[in-house]
Parts: C-alpha cells; structure tokens; sequence
C-alpha cells in the first residue's frame, strides 16, 4: 500500500529518510570540502525513493528539500588553473594597484583577441528567431574565410572596440589596432594622457615572451608619444582579463545562432552589442594580410626605454617614448 505524502516537512520522519537517501547518492568535490553535487534528478530521486521505501514524494518537494540543504541547479565553473605561477599573487596586486593609480588621470584599456570563428554557411552554436530552420553545411572545411576579432576595452568609459580581421593574430595585427583606437577615438576621450595601462594575457600575439610584441610596442610609443604600462596576465589566469566579462560575453551573447555569411554581417552583428549598464560597441573591418612566424632578434630592443619590474620582469614594464 503506498503513502502518499503532500506535504513531507510536517513528517520528520519522513523528512530525515529522503535526506538520508540523498546523502547516500551524493558526491563531494576532490579539490573542495564542502562542495557536493548529485547526480540525480528531482523527479528521479523521487521516483528511486519511492521504489527503496514505498513512499511517495512529488519531485516539486524534492526541489524543495534540495534547495534547504543547500543544493541548486548550478553548471561547472572553469575557476580551477590547470597550472601554476610562481609570482601569481604578486601579479594580481601589482595590476590591482595600477588599476587604481592609472584610471585617474590615464586610459586603462584591456586587450584580448576573442575565439576565431569560420566565415561561410557553416553551424554556429546557439539560437535565434527565424521563420524556419537555418540549413548549414555540416562540414566546416567548406569555410570560406577566418574571422578574427580582436578587442580593446575602455575600464573607464565602459566601451569596446572591436576589430574583425581575417589573417592571423599577431603582434603587428594588435597594434595596429591599438593604433587605430588612439588615433580615432582614445586621444578625444583623454586628450591630456601621457600614458596607457594596457592590461593582456601572457600569451597569444600579445605574448610577454615574443620580443616582437615588445618592438612593435617600443615603435607605436614613439610614434605617438605615449609611455605604455604593460601588465600581463599570469599564465592560467587569462580568464581574470576584464575584457573577458565585460566585453567577449555580451559580443557571445549577440552573435549566437547566426551565420556569418560575410565579413559585414560580423561587423553589423557585433555592433548590437549593449547591455543595461550602458556597454557599447565600436567595431572596424581590418582585412589586411598578416605576415606569421616573424622573427625579432632579442638586441632588436632599445632596454634604455624600458623599465622592467624589479620583481616580475617578463609580465610588468613601462615602455617609454
């Protein structure tokens, strides 16, 4: 004869029973004490523990005793590095206190290339509203050209500007972009600036170990007559980069689901970007050709312009006109 129970809180019996059972199928984090999970759903415990006891439970107060032990519907969370630093934590105090320096009288941009996509009628993740099915090949080798964006985000004036390149990610390609955003638009935002903190990943075009990063770097601050504050990064902490969470997950979120038939329908695409707190987006085409695998001599870079962080040489430095 089966019991059926609406409203289970009142029978603490019964109570203690499924939390029993839950404890039983739970799992606990390798890395994390208190974190748990199960693998089960609602609707499948209660139907488990209905089977184990002859009690029956609607999965609605199955939710609700997971929820009073603390349980949600949660995914994974990529927060655990998959390697470690050595000057880590010195890094992270380093950019927080220039950050806090720098942004009253100087721009604080962060530069990062966001995840190359292929051009053609091919499948991209997500959904949109349409009138029927999307038909696209399924085969990406029927791609028609690369899409490269790359983006420079304003700390201060809450904006992103977007570059779409079709080449490669390199260090010429980067500033080149960091030129266009001065010269357009960076030099009316802070006319009085003599210097730029640019926060980057250690690695990609951008990498604190290319020399030619750093040579290019040198030639750009003399043409401008800029000083450039250069932090990056430790590696396996990419993800910390602001332009991550203020800018690359807002462009995801406007570009899911569509195709990118052509290089103006990325940039048109990109251009939706907003969010309530007042993002905008500013976006060029930039289709030049890039030449990869360039080589630059270490003696290539005048030492006399840079000043290297005492602690954290490779990932802090100040590039002077």
């Amino acid at each position: 004869m089966e019991v059926v129970v609406k409203f289970f809180y009142k029978k603490e019996n019964l109570k203690e029973q499924l939390t029993s059972f839950i404890d039983r199928h739970k799992a606990g984090s390798p890395t994390e004490p208190l974190v748990y999970w199960i693998h089960l759903k609602p609707k499948e415990i209660a139907n488990q523990f209905k089977a184990e006891t002859e009690l029956v439970v609607s999965h609605g107060s199955v939710k609700n005793l997971l929820r009073e032990l603390g349980y949600s519907y949660r995914k994974q969370s990529k927060q655990l590095a998959t390697g470690s630093y050595a000057h880590r934590h010195e890094q992270f105090e380093i950019i927080a206190n220039l950050v806090l320096l720098m942004s009253l009288k100087s721009p604080v941009i962060s530069i990062d290339c966001k995840k190359k996509e292929r051009l053609g009628n091919l499948y991209r993740a997500g959904k949109c509203y349409s009138t029927a099915a999307i038909k696209v090949y399924d085969h990406d080798n029927l791609a028609t050209g690369k899409v490269i964006p790359h983006g420079i985000y304003d700390l201060q004036a809450n904006r992103g500007y977007m570059s779409i390149g079709k080449s490669a990610e390199t260090a010429d390609f980067i500033i080149d972009n960091l030129r266009w955003w001065w010269t357009e638009y960076g030099i009316h935002e802070y006319p009085d600036a003599k210097n730029i903190l640019i926060l980057c990943d250690a690695g990609g075009g951008n990498s604190h170990r290319h020399h030619i990063f750093k040579i290019r770097l040198l030639q750009l601050s003399r043409e401008l007559g800029l000083s450039f504050i250069v932090a990056h990064y430790p590696p396996y902490a990419s993800k910390w980069n602001p332009i991550e969470h203020r800018l690359f997950c807002h462009v995801h979120q406007a570009i899911q689901g569509i195709v990118f038939s052509d290089y103006q329908i990325v940039k048109e695409l990109f251009e939706k970007t907003s969010t309530q707190s007042g993002l905008t987006v500013i976006v060029r085409l930039n289709l030049q050709d890039y030449a990869v695998g360039i080589k630059a001599d270490k003696t290539l870079i005048d030492e006399k312009r840079i000043r290297f962080n005492p602690v954290i040489p490779n990932l802090s430095y100040r590039i002077y006109p």
